[in-house]
């Protein structure tokens, strides 16, 4: 089957979605009270439900009452009877895979992952895809990249046979979505099933090079790509070798006219970029700029392994609420008071509540969103960082989004290519930046104390010697020791999130080695 048309019936396949998502936009409230009535009913005989009286509940009002406001530590208890086989804990539909998390810092996490929370994931990317194709319509004839990083892990199942991890990411996609996308991939799936990081590279590279007509890549973590591109442009004399000639004459030439090595010269078909773009994300845009500096970006939304919260759309400032895939509320950090989708208030940041077909009912994301502004009646969401990832050597009480704002702003005036924010154990205990390409990285270390002493708790601890001064320590291949300690530690290479703030000391181990 051709490209093209692989394409329309992929995207006449997600028309049903594209539909229901704009008819929602009109009355966001009354889809997301349909979706909790549907909610209840089917999963009120489960454990989880009628411990928590679904069937009992009438309105939001008592739902918000009667259920509580719940997070992974508390559910660990019932996942635990999942992972031993025991059915109808969370959800009536059966449990097809437990999805682990990244695990950056408290350890792994398993999220059960029903049909129904497949298809309401897809109830976002529908739209999203769909817009996509409308905002570049050369998209219907070109082949993608998603991303496909090596595995990092054998196959697992639990101690009752559930299996532990989607096999690759067009897992999240319906049947005839998958038929399409594995048809239209520029690389192979089974190289995602490399456990060698040099195998993997060099056949993701090989295939990718080979792909003329490639028009869409989505990954994840902007440095994933340009990581990619570094491998690319270091051994471009080997995999040129690999190509018909006209086609190598023809790149090097569009690189002489580029004047360097750019993404367009390999790939003239290609018209965008998905990738994470906001908050700590941000920092890594420059990096891959160089390599496709005339490709847009777009940013991913917020799409986290609970749940979706948000996607994007072209035209739009900021992401968009997924209205029509869970029952979402929104936690306010001025007053905690909780709204519905339809109640927020633009300027005001939130941490969203997700109640999903995958049996999570109000679990709190240690996300932050702050409303932009509308489409339709649905708020627009700019996610500003975690809330989570928090460190309290001596009683200063730092967490990411904050430590991760602070080094952004400071990066204005002191510009690196790497920076991340550790704590270095000792007598006293202190943090410490680790930073590449700083022209004056003890002045960015001062810069960056004086904003953390801005936070009355980070100063008290300083004042009274608990701490001791911020240090920079300049560091070689920041960004790529970063990615393979997260990936040693278990987290996929395509599922690191990027950061400026890791709570764990041994960071300075980490850079100082000769990998």
């Amino acid at each position: 089957m051709k490209v093209t048309a692989l394409n329309l019936a992929w995207a006449l396949s997600r028309a049903a979605k594209v539909r229901r998502f704009h008819a929602g936009l009109a009355d966001p409230e009354a889809v997301q009270g349909r979706w909790l009535t549907r909610f209840l009913r089917d999963n009120a005989q489960t454990a989880y439900g009628r411990a928590h009286r679904y069937a009992a509940v009438t309105s939001v009002r008592q739902f918000r009452s009667q259920v509580p406001v719940t997070n992974y530590e508390a559910l660990a208890p019932w996942i635990t009877r999942i992972e031993d086989g025991e059915r109808e804990v969370l959800t009536r539909e059966p449990v097809l895979v437990l999805e682990r998390t990244s695990g950056s810092v408290a350890g792994p996490k398993h999220v059960p992952y029903t049909a129904g929370l497949l298809a309401d994931f897809g109830e976002a990317t529908g739209p999203w895809l769909d817009d996509l194709s409308r905002a570049f319509p050369s998209l219907l004839t070109a082949r993608q990249y998603w991303s496909l990083s090596p595995v990092a892990r054998e196959p697992e199942v639990t101690r009752g046979g559930v299996r532990i991890g989607l096999e690759d990411d067009t897992e999240y996609f319906d049947g005839a979505t998958r038929f399409a996308m594995k048809r239209l991939f520029a690389v192979d799936g089974a190289v995602a099933k490399s456990r060698d990081l040099e195998s993997w590279r060099a056949k993701t590279l090989e295939q990718l090079v080979a792909a003329e007509d490639l028009g869409f890549i989505s990954v994840w973590n902007p440095s994933f790509l340009t990581l990619l591109m570094d491998a690319l442009l270091h051994a471009w004399p080997t995999f040129a070798a690999t190509l018909p000639p006209k086609r190598v004459a023809a790149i090097e030439a569009r690189v002489k006219r580029a004047g360097a090595f750019v993404g367009e010269a390999v790939w003239p078909k290609l018209r965008v970029i998905s990738c994470w773009t906001d908050a700590w994300a941000a920092q890594a845009l420059p990096g891959l700029r160089r390599y496709f500096p005339t490709t847009p970006f777009e940013g991913k939304g917020l799409l986290a392994t609970e749940g979706v919260v948000s996607f994007p759309l072209w035209a739009q400032r900021a992401p968009v609420a997924a209205v029509t895939s869970h029952f979402l509320e929104f936690e306010s950090l001025e007053d905690g008071l909780v709204s519905g989708v339809h109640e927020l208030r633009k300027g005001a940041t939130y941490a969203p509540l997700l109640t999903t077909r995958g049996g999570f009912a109000r679990y709190r994301l240690a996300d932050v969103v702050r409303c932009v502004g509308f489409y339709g009646r649905a708020p627009l969401l700019q996610f500003e960082g975690r809330l989570d990832r928090g460190s309290d050597l001596r009683g200063e009480k730092l967490n990411a989004a904050f430590v991760e704002a602070a080094v952004r702003a400071v990066l204005v005036e002191h510009p690196a290519t790497f920076a991340l924010v550790a704590p270095e154990l000792g007598e006293p205990p202190r943090y410490v930046v680790y930073v590449e390409g700083a022209k004056q990285p003890g002045h960015l270390a001062a810069d960056l104390e004086q904003r953390l002493c801005e936070t009355l708790h980070y100063r008290y601890a300083r004042d009274l010697g608990q701490l001791g001064p911020l240090q920079a320590q300049v560091v070689e291949r920041g960004e790529a020791r970063f990615l393979v300690e997260q990936q040693r530690r278990g987290v996929r290479l395509g599922d690191i999130k990027p950061s400026g703030f890791d709570p764990r000391p041994g960071w300075g181990n980490v850079f100082a080695s000769g990998s």
